[in-house]
């Protein structure tokens, strides 16, 4: 193809390579930025942690600052629990918090199968022990534990303490002659039954048959506590009756029949007696 250029565009003029050789192109400093195609494509760059000396730096700040922390929750103890020692914070418990108190510990040994046993046979036992008591007299009983004065021969207050039931004032009775004074029981009997005790037992008062009865106690202890049904009295009304035939006594002589009768005050007083053929 023919270049029809005009001949003299083909070749600059000496004063224009002249001007290009003394003022060269300038450089200018430009940021690249990218388009947003090549944001969305490049990913996001991830600061690597400092290793050099700044991250050891770092690490000692933190662990001053942990000991700071831990200053200050030992300051914060003492102030509220004076010189007692601040609870661990790293590890297990201190010991005086491992320390459970005694009646979790007593607790504790019910976790073993004998211990458990060993506590169901007592039960049975005190349970058996109180039945026999208050169905054959022993611990049950009513009767006081002493009386001073006399009825019938004694002497001293007149005021004797009754019992509540027949049953309590028969137990009185045998107590009372098992005690140190046994003329007490004289307290018991109106004075026509004193005077029926007294020659039951071919004496010549109440006081002197109580004496004699109390020296053929060979056993106080089992005397005292003889066995009695709690039915044992018959009762009608304001009197009753029981018979010694009727008890479990050891240690000493059995009694006769007791004839008694309710107060106003709503204890029972002995008002007869009479010996008791007693088969056996």
């Amino acid at each position: 193809m023919a270049d029809h250029r005009d001949p003299s565009e083909h070749a600059e003029s000496p004063e224009r390579e002249s001007a290009s050789a003394a003022n060269p192109p300038e450089i200018v400093d430009a940021e690249v930025v990218p388009t947003p195609e090549e944001s969305r494509s490049e990913p996001p760059r991830r600061e690597e942690p400092p290793t050099g000396p700044a991250g050891s730096d770092d690490e000692e700040a933190f662990r001053e600052y942990q000991q700071f922390l831990e200053f200050r929750r030992f300051q914060e103890w003492q102030r509220r629990y004076g010189d007692a020692p601040p609870p661990a914070t790293t590890g297990g418990s201190p010991e005086g918090a491992r320390k459970r108190p005694w009646y979790r510990r007593a607790l504790g040994l019910l976790r073993f199968k004998a211990v458990r046993r060993l506590l169901y046979l007592l039960m049975i036992v005190l349970v058996l022990m109180y039945l026999y008591n208050s169905m054959f007299g022993g611990g049950g009983r009513e009767a006081p534990q002493g009386a001073s004065g006399g009825a019938g021969g004694g002497g001293g207050s007149s005021s004797p303490v009754l019992q509540s039931s027949p049953r309590g004032a028969v137990i009185s009775a045998y107590d009372l002659l098992a005690s140190d004074s046994p003329e007490d029981v004289c307290l018991l009997f109106t004075d026509v039954a004193a005077s029926d005790f007294a020659a039951a037992r071919g004496a010549e008062n109440c006081d002197a048959a109580a004496k004699a009865i109390g020296e053929e106690i060979t056993d106080k202890y089992s005397y005292k506590n003889p066995g009695i049904a709690r039915d044992a009295a018959d009762e009608v009304g304001n009197r009753a009756t029981l018979s010694s035939c009727d008890l479990q006594v050891s240690g000493g002589p059995r009694l006769g029949e007791f004839g008694m009768t309710r107060q106003g005050s709503g204890g029972w007083k002995i008002s007869g007696y009479s010996p008791a053929e007693c088969g056996g």
